[in-house]
């Protein structure tokens, strides 16, 4: 794993096993370097009510970067978020 960039915003990403979306966020974001918190919302109910609270369903990835939530981020979905985090 890539050492942490001490300059990054908080990132945390809501995955579950095997969904593609998630490999490609999770891709990206260490392609930049980037580090974040995982939480599999198959594994712990709490997180995927939580998910289902904020979006409406259980989708994956959900990913917090600082203060936005992105839902199914494509690339510069993700760089807007990390721009407007820093």
């Amino acid at each position: 794993m890539n050492q942490p960039n001490v300059n990054q915003p908080k990132i945390t990403m809501y995955t579950r096993p095997g969904c593609p979306d998630v490999g490609r966020a999770a891709y990206y974001l260490r392609e930049r370097g980037l580090t974040w918190d995982e939480i599999d919302i198959d594994a712990d109910p709490d997180a995927r009510n939580q998910v289902i609270a904020w979006t409406g369903r259980a989708v994956t990835p959900t990913i917090w970067i600082g203060d936005t939530l992105l839902t199914e981020p494509d690339s510069a979905e993700i760089d807007a978020a990390l721009a407007e985090a820093a």
